[in-house]
């Protein structure tokens, strides 16, 4: 059984936010990108993303319990828009002073850096359980969520070295194609 501490919960409520915020994210980098297929790249991750939450609920119903899980999950569902997640990444544009638009290497790199945060927050979980399903399930996630990073990063590198985007993924990280 797991030890549930403060950490625990502040690493689910995290978890919940990068996962509600992420679609909303990713539509939201679609709108400042100006090249299409970066725009179809970017919806096309957003979609993506409506999947992740069923081993979201898995893996934190079986570290924190199922009812504490829910309790959470209402709470930040009721929290997401608008997404924490969002908001920090237009106070990052705003910042590096493109508050209206922008541009599309930006706009990769502060998704490759949201796929870094979850990326960190999942290795952390994975120190709080012993359990090999669990850690099976993170295992896998953390796969996914380094697979999104690394499509991100060809992305652009594409766009770096010869300006072109790949509007449909070109390799999977799995060696399956």
């Amino acid at each position: 059984m797991t030890h549930i501490d403060d950490r625990v919960i502040e690493l689910a409520r995290t978890a919940l936010s990068f996962e509600y915020g992420e679609g909303h994210f990713y539509r939201h980098a679609a709108e400042m990108t100006q090249n299409q297929s970066g725009k179809a790249m970017f919806l096309r991750l957003a979609e993506e993303e409506s999947g992740r939450m069923e081993d979201m609920h898995r893996l934190f119903g079986a570290i924190i319990g199922k009812d504490v899980w829910q309790g959470l999950a209402a709470e930040e569902a009721a929290n997401a828009h608008p997404s924490t997640v969002v908001s920090e990444m237009e106070a990052a544009v705003a910042r590096r002073g493109m508050i209206a638009v922008a541009d599309d290497t930006q706009a990769l790199r502060m998704a490759m850096e949201l796929e870094r945060r979850i990326i960190h927050v999942l290795k952390e979980i994975s120190e709080h359980t012993q359990d090999p399903d669990v850690i099976e399930l993170i295992g896998k996630m953390i796969m996914e969520e380094c697979a999104q990073y690394d499509a991100l990063q060809a992305q652009l590198d594409s766009i770096l070295n010869v300006g072109l985007w790949l509007d449909t993924p070109e390799f999977r990280m799995d060696g399956k194609y």
